[in-house]
């Protein structure tokens, strides 16, 4: 049986930014621990083949290390104690291993702190109610937050921490807080200086109302007691705005609560310009997991036609508001779910653009390219290791045009990976 708190070298770096060490032939995973650095570290989990742990002490650090900005670090940001440039030598790293190539560009993010547009808070109940994070490797054990996070901004803090001080101020009790109260989820526009948050409790019945600026709205929904996701069951409450606008170049793209959107704006607008001038001007466009149909809209204007396809309804509302108050008439979206929708929608496309979620590309869909071809295909992916799996699917008939990588996530190991690929 091993011991829970072991001291280790570690030697190398994993696809997902932990770091890796070995004890007996099995693979140990942590994060906050970066390769050449000898830690004391605390077994969290074990799987067959693999440990997951967390440090404890780093007893030789790399000279890349810097103080923690956040005690809660490992829960949302394990790379903030490691210098920028890094983390950014870090992740070329990771691409390099994944993608097998020896020329990296990372594009480095305007902003380290604040960038995310959107923000997940649980609650931590002791003598009164705090915004907290769960520890990492447990979703028991959490970090009390006293001012937020500083992956969010100012604002965006400040409105959780309003929102935690209406509850404080309400007549429940602590113990039936802890039985209604589930988390929060704030949001906020980069462009147009708005802010949305909602509140999910595990009752219908229950009711607050913080006191809104005029560019800030406010949600309270029922969401299922056993799951531990934010699940939109039914809206109880809303008050103020009703959805953000981002200013993307020359389109206002809005969403709501509940649709995705990409964080770091300026990044993502350096991205879309590369994917416009990789795709050239002309011809069908089909956009698949299309959110509120940003991509797809930005590309309308070198298109003759442009196709989104996207399973959340509330997202293809947004979209189709979205074309209609930017005054564009090439676009149309469908609300489906890419595994059930019509293969003929392939036929005739000259340019197929995908950014899927992190488990990546629908197997139906790497059958329908391989059997309709599309000239180019537009992959934007938060997971470079799915991304590299599903070209190595379509390699027999595409190659790699143009990529390019951005940093989308600082202090994170996440990263942010386009390919432009070319039909053979």
């Amino acid at each position: 049986m091993i011991k829970q708190k072991l001291e280790l070298f570690f030697q190398d770096l994993d696809y997902d930014g932990a770091a890796v060490s070995f004890i007996d032939n099995k693979k140990v995973k942590v994060f906050g621990v970066f390769p050449n650095e000898r830690a004391i570290i605390f077994i969290t989990s074990k799987k067959k083949n693999e440990y997951q742990g967390i440090p404890l002490e780093i007893v030789e650090p790399t000279p890349f290390r810097v103080k923690q900005s956040e005690d809660h670090y490992l829960s949302c940001s394990p790379w903030q104690v490691i210098q920028y440039d890094y983390q950014l030598e870090l992740k070329k790293y990771i691409l390099k291993k994944i993608f097998e190539l020896d020329d990296i560009e990372i594009v480095r993010s305007p902003k380290i702190w604040g960038y995310r547009t959107k923000m997940e808070f649980s609650f931590f109940l002791d003598q009164n109610i705090n915004l907290a994070f769960f520890k990492r490797g447990t979703y028991k054990a959490k970090y009390k937050l006293q001012n937020g996070c500083l992956l969010a901004s100012k604002p965006m803090n400040d409105f959780a921490i309003k929102i935690v001080e209406c509850l404080r101020n309400s007549l429940l009790p602590l113990q039936g807080d802890q039985k209604i109260l589930k988390g929060i989820i704030v949001r906020e526009s980069k462009t147009c200086n708005q802010i949305i948050s909602s509140l999910f409790v595990k009752t219908n019945d229950f009711y607050i109302q913080p006191n809104l600026k005029s560019n800030e709205g406010f949600f309270i929904f029922y969401s299922n007691p056993l799951s531990p996701a934010f699940t939109f069951d039914q809206k109880i409450f809303s008050a103020g705005v009703e959805s953000l606008t981002e200013k993307i170049d020359n389109l206002k793209i809005s969403y709501g609560i509940r649709s995705f959107f990409q964080n770091n704006i300026d990044l993502f607008l350096e991205a879309l310009n590369d994917i416009k001038k990789g795709i050239g001007e002309g011809g069908k466009v089909l956009e698949l997991y299309c959110g509120v149909g940003t991509i797809g809209l930005f590309l309308s204007s070198i298109s003759k036609q442009v196709v989104g396809v996207e399973i959340n309804e509330e997202a293809c509302d947004f979209a189709k508001m979205n074309a209609y108050q930017n005054g564009i008439r090439n676009f149309n979206v469908l609300n489906v779910g890419v595994e059930k929708m019509d293969e003929n929608l392939f036929e005739n496309v000259d340019v197929l653009v995908v950014d899927p979620p992190r488990s990546g590309l629908d197997q139906k869909i790497i059958k329908y390219v391989v059997k309709y071809l599309p000239k180019k295909i537009v992959y934007l992916s938060c997971n470079p290791l799915t991304q590299f799996r599903d070209f190595k699917d379509l390699s027999n008939c595409y190659r790699i045009e143009f990529f390019k990588f951005y940093d989308f996530y600082p202090q994170t190991p996440h990263i942010e990976s386009l390919l432009i690929l070319v039909k053979k």
